[in-house]
């Protein structure tokens, strides 16, 4: 059982970094975000989600709009 939480916690990790470079954070930024994803698992993907929402609201992408 822990493995299985070990592991998506390690996938989340990977995942929530690459998605904060995507976004163009910087690297320190970065980095915490994958202690982050370490830690906290999908909480961070939802914060990574949600900043990359306002940040397409922000700008009139397509993402930003909601109905």
């Amino acid at each position: 059982m822990m493995d299985s939480i070990a592991v998506g916690n390690v996938v989340c990790a990977i995942v929530s970094a690459k998605w904060a470079l995507e976004l163009g954070v910087s690297q320190a930024r970065q980095i915490l975000f994958l202690v982050a994803g370490l830690l906290f698992g999908p909480l961070t993907l939802l914060i990574l989600y949600v900043y990359h929402v306002e940040n397409a609201k922000k700008r009139g992408w397509t993402g930003g709009k909601l109905v």
